[in-house]
């Protein structure tokens, strides 16, 4: 625990190849990058760029074909299930949900990597967890099914099941894709909350270039499986970059 809280990246990329077999990476151009912490990066780039191939190799270890995939100065592929939920969480493009389900029922679950299946599980409405209810305004939520909810406040129910697992970093993926702009701009609001509430850092993929410039603090660019652009989002929308991106 001492290693991460002192090592200065979020993730680091040392020359990495991705891809589903070993002897057909994305690309033959290995990928390199560091991201700080206490940033929110986005990860942009043309559909079948790699962006959820690297996500994939982030959540799972897996998809890593050559050279090292690290989150806070460990290796990713060898962290085990338990450990990697503490590590870095994930709010995928299409959580998958059980309708029936009581929200507070469902935000307990998150708890299952590090409990197990033999033990009980805490109580999403215990004192330990009031900060992250509170932050995303889900108190008045608990009791009710996600069948009832409407879409901007089941996405907060899905972050709030991946922040419960007290992660060091955050994964968004897609994360507004099915939102109307009034719940995209609540969502972010929370986000950009979050970020200084738990000290949090955040890389998220999406396609929407005018959510990424105003809410990213750093931009990384992939396209055909390559590193194209790492830098700061003022550099990368102050130059003809996104049009070459998506030639």
């Amino acid at each position: 625990m001492e290693k991460i809280t002192n090592h200065p990246f979020f993730i680091e990329a040392l020359n990495v190849q991705l891809g589903f077999q070993p002897r057909s990476p994305l690309s033959d151009k290995p990928i390199s990058f560091q991201l700080k912490r206490g940033l929110i990066t986005g990860l942009i780039g043309p559909n079948g760029a790699g962006k959820s191939t690297l996500i994939n190799a982030l959540v799972t270890g897996q998809s890593i074909i050559r050279g090292k995939l690290l989150c806070y100065g460990i290796e990713k592929n060898r962290v085990s299930k338990k450990d990697s939920s503490n590590l870095i969480s994930i709010l995928p493009q299409e959580p998958t949900f059980p309708r029936e389900l009581r929200v507070k029922h469902f935000l307990e679950l998150a708890f299952l990597p590090s409990t197990g299946l033999l033990k009980p599980l805490p109580s999403v409405e215990s004192e330990q967890f009031e900060l992250e209810l509170n932050t995303l305004s889900l108190k008045p939520l608990l009791n009710k099914y996600l069948k009832q909810l409407s879409s901007g406040e089941r996405q907060r129910v899905f972050l709030a099941r991946a922040l419960l697992q007290k992660p060091r970093g955050l994964l968004l993926d897609e994360p507004t894709n099915h939102l109307d702009p009034k719940a995209t701009s609540d969502f972010w609001q929370i986000i950009q909350i979050c970020k200084n509430q738990f000290a949090i850092d955040i890389l998220v993929s999406s396609h929407d270039i005018s959510l990424l410039k105003k809410e990213c603090d750093w931009i990384l660019a992939i396209k055909d499986g390559a590193l194209f652009f790492d830098g700061t989002t003022d550099d990368f929308f102050r130059s003809d970059i996104t049009e070459k991106l998506y030639a």
